[in-house]
């Protein structure tokens, strides 16, 4: 299963929408034709429960294709609805989700195209099989060279699950030199979304590290369990690496929370729903929240509050990337402890969306529909961050090569909390860890990790 996040994740099966038609119809005019049907059940979907509701034209035209229908009635301040019939019209997807890693393509001095660096790797996926790693390199993507120019071709062929090829590269005494070529196969490995979990101390302090990279509520127990290594280790201080997250389970975030935040109590807000004139606002509670998990593990806030740390302030790790849930956290701790966001802006995704689907018997719909329905916000009504969240620090993980190791202090992230922690007297954890070359600067062109944000399977309801 490909995971998809819809911000916050609300899970609605919807049928006919008949009685939504006759109340809410838009146009008089009653399709026949199949296609004509089609486009009537997306109308219908939209019109109730689009947040742009609005901004729907009096007068769609029923003869378009499905998807051009759709496009044709989305408000052009919606980003992230979107509509599958599984085959021809896909859910939204990435490198990730299909080859198993994420990449970026940079200016580098000594070389006149683009050089692919390899940003992070799915443990056991496409990639990961094929020997890279987190800061491998590569020149040519199935023999294309890359640069301005085919730069959009080449980064449809890795989503596309074709073919894979790359031609990798080595950094040698000033100049980029190709090296071998590897076939990347089009997998994707479901693992462990707690991909680390490490702990610094110095000074009589302990500094406890996560790196989360997908709220996929089937590894919450790894999450509970998490917490119980670094309370037990006495960490009083939290580095929470959310840098490639781009969202999942709205549960599993508020389970996150209840964790990090002792004064949000199980009676506490933890999101407010700002929807349409027929949703309207919806304030919930984080236990409120909890009761939505598939998961039995931190369901109860009983489960969550014995495993808090004392934190008083909280270190959050963010890049363009971090999307959906990992955003609603960030944003929701703020009216309970001090939260300082590390990295780069946020995608703004400050939405919540959920799946459509046509349950009737015999079904007569064929395709999947994931609205955007709210806005959201937090306890003390701050919201509206379509923009994405600004950090406290501004920090570029890639200002220079070679990519250093997340979760180390070599990494330009985590070393800046490290230092807001510890001064200039930083644990001596990994005192073998040097680069593989002199740093060189560069200048980021293309994330792959950018265009996450709409992609995924959803996981919990909160209706």
């Amino acid at each position: 299963m490909k995971p998809c996040f819809s911000g916050l994740l609300l899970l609605i099966i919807v049928g006919t929408l008949t009685n939504c038609r006759k109340k809410d119809a838009i146009s008089k005019y009653i399709p026949t034709d199949s296609i004509g049907l089609i486009n009537q059940w997306i109308l219908d979907s939209m019109q109730r429960y689009s947040y742009w509701t609005s901004d729907i034209p009096n007068d769609p035209d029923y003869s378009k294709t499905p998807d051009a229908f759709f496009n044709s009635i989305r408000s052009s301040h919606d980003r992230f609805s979107w509509i599958s019939n599984g085959t021809s019209i896909p859910q939204p997807s990435n490198s990730w989700f299909t080859y198993g890693f994420h990449y970026a393509f940079a200016q580098v001095p000594g070389y006149d195209n683009y050089i692919g660096v390899i940003t992070f790797v799915n443990k056991n996926g496409g990639a990961d099989r094929a020997g890279l790693q987190r800061g491998s390199y590569f020149m040519q993507v199935n023999g294309m060279i890359v640069n301005h120019s085919n730069l959009d071709a080449v980064n449809q062929q890795l989503r596309s699950g074709a073919s894979c090829r790359l031609t990798t590269a080595r950094y040698d005494n000033g100049s980029w030199k190709a090296d071998t070529a590897v076939t990347v196969p089009a997998i994707f490995n479901t693992e462990n979304v707690i991909t680390y979990t490490r702990s610094f101390t110095a000074n009589g302090k302990t500094t406890g590290y996560i790196y989360y990279s997908s709220f996929d509520e089937r590894y919450d127990n790894s999450l509970l369990g998490a917490f119980d290594k670094l309370k037990g280790a006495g960490a009083s201080e939290l580095i929470l690496d959310l840098r490639y997250n781009a969202g999942g389970s709205v549960a599993s975030s508020a389970k996150l929370a209840g964790m990090v935040a002792t004064t949000m109590g199980a009676a506490d807000t933890y999101v407010i729903l700002s929807g349409n004139r027929y949703e309207g606002r919806q304030v919930r509670s984080l236990q409120q929240v909890l009761n939505t998990s598939g998961n039995v593990y931190g369901k109860q806030y009983a489960d969550l509050q014995s495993r808090q740390l004392a934190l008083r302030r909280v270190f959050i790790l963010t890049t363009a990337a971090t999307a959906s849930a990992a955003e609603l956290v960030v944003n929701a701790l703020k009216p309970y402890l001090t939260v300082i966001q590390i990295g780069q802006t946020t995608t703004g995704k400050d939405e919540a969306g959920f799946v459509i689907t046509d349950t009737r018997s015999p079904r007569r719909v064929f395709w999947t529909l994931e609205p955007i329905a709210y806005k959201l916000f937090n306890r003390a009504n701050e919201g509206n961050y379509a923009a994405g969240l600004t950090p406290t620090y501004m920090v570029d993980e890639m200002a220079e090569l070679p990519l250093a190791d997340a979760g180390t202090p070599l990494d330009p992230l985590v070393k800046q909390a490290l230092q807001l922690i510890y001064g200039s007297t930083l644990p001596v954890t990994f005192t073998n860890l040097r680069m593989s070359h002199t740093p060189v600067h560069i200048r980021t062109i293309y994330q792959s990790a950018n265009a996450q944000a709409p992609a995924g399977a959803v996981i919990n309801s909160l209706r």
